[in-house]
């Protein structure tokens, strides 16, 4: 999980803010980005785009062996964000915010069920894994439906864990991070993932995005990385996806 974001704050505004527990995932869309956590909204919402395009692709009928293995491979690309995203949650966010919340119950109990729930999702995504194996070799309507089935559990479990981190999670790093210990997290978990990582990384985290969002994630990184996004990632992206999903 990258969440470093110190572009998105300006002078006078609550450079913490996030969305809040009852408010819309979208609130301030369109107006402003959504604090530290903007980077984070975008990764959960490629995640429930991805899960659904993957689902309704798979079950569609003509699908031919080399669209069966590019579904394949995309799904693998998903399925490596998202044990990276976890990865970086449980072995470094959890024990950077742990410290900080000593003998308060709630909050540890909140970490606690963000943990578990990783754990209870591994075995959604290689049931899927294994179905888009049968698939690839055989892609017939019936497997594709069986996988889609798959899929569609898989978003449906993902998708309450990902709200559950957004309406009781956030709050909860919100209050035990200073912003200097957050973008600390954030430029060594961005730095992790390199030059090569972040061409289809961020073009992925981009598809959908809202402009305002967009242009407040990319004036994170260096000036070459926001070049490359413009002129080479984000098209190669675009041109890879177009035939992928129709």
């Amino acid at each position: 999980m990258v969440v470093s974001d110190p572009a998105v704050d300006e002078p006078g505004r609550d450079e913490r803010m996030i969305a809040m527990p009852g408010e819309p995932q979208d609130a301030g869309k369109a107006d402003k980005p959504r604090g530290r956590f903007t980077i984070v909204y975008l990764i959960h919402e490629a995640f429930r785009r991805d899960l659904g395009r993957l689902s309704a692709s798979v079950r569609a009928s003509g699908v031919d062996a080399s669209r069966a293995n590019r579904l394949r491979a995309h799904w693998q690309f998903v399925g490596d964000q998202l044990h990276h995203h976890h990865q970086v949650e449980d072995e470094s966010l959890w024990p950077l915010v742990r410290p900080k919340l000593k003998g308060r119950a709630a909050q540890l109990a909140v970490l606690d069920e963000m943990e578990a729930e990783h754990l209870a999702l591994q075995p959604r995504c290689q049931a899927v894994e294994d179905a888009f194996a049968a698939y690839s070799k055989e892609h017939s309507t019936p497997l594709g439906i069986e996988l889609g089935d798959h899929l569609d559990a898989l978003g449906s479990e993902l998708g309450a864990h990902l709200t559950a981190e957004e309406t009781d999670c956030f709050p909860v790093i919100d209050e035990a991070l200073t912003v200097e210990e957050f973008e600390s997290f954030g430029k060594a978990t961005a730095k992790a993932v390199g030059m090569r990582g972040s061409a289809r990384f961020f073009p992925w985290i981009f598809d959908g995005a809202d402009p305002t969002e967009r242009t407040a994630v990319l004036s994170m990184p260096p000036p070459p990385v926001r070049v490359l996004c413009k002129l080479a990632w984000e098209p190669r992206y675009q041109r890879q996806v177009a035939t992928l999903w129709s």
